[in-house]
């Protein structure tokens, strides 16, 4: 009995934790996701836009032409930025990062941005990944060859 119990709970625990997605329309983004994608990739069509729904945590999704793709958190604040084909335009980045990847790596370009809350993560053309603190010092550096 104590056996089914436990699975029970953490069958309970797992379906809880699983994501639920659901399609929504650009307008349904809260305000703030609305304006940064309007004013930095407003002449790029959408091809999908989502919410994510996970026990204590809510994320947005947008999905652009050209492999471009933006997460959102609740209070539509761009948490990631991610352009497959294509560099990240300068002026969403902090100018210290885009500064430090001009005179470090001047051949490559920014093109996956995370913000986690407590550091940033960027990738270069490259493959390089720059890790940066919440102070926008540079904490790490990794090659992924």
């Amino acid at each position: 009995m104590k056996r089914f119990a436990l699975l029970f709970i953490m069958l309970l625990g797992m379906v809880m934790l699983h994501a639920e997605e659901q399609h929504i329309t650009f307008g349904e983004l809260p305000k703030n996701a609305k304006i940064f994608v309007l004013t930095y990739f407003k002449d790029i069509p959408f091809e999908d836009v989502y919410i994510e729904r996970r026990a204590s945590l809510t994320q947005y999704e947008v999905k652009l032409q050209g492999g471009i793709e933006l997460q959102f958190d609740r209070m539509g604040l761009c948490t990631e930025i991610h352009c497959r084909r294509s560099a990240i335009p300068e002026e969403v980045l902090p100018k210290k990062i885009v500064m430090l990847v001009q005179k470090h790596y001047p051949h490559n370009y920014i093109c996956k941005f995370e913000n986690n809350g407590r550091m940033y993560e960027i990738e270069l053309d490259n493959g390089i990944l720059l890790t940066f603190s919440r102070t926008l010092r540079l904490v790490d550096i990794e090659d992924e060859e």
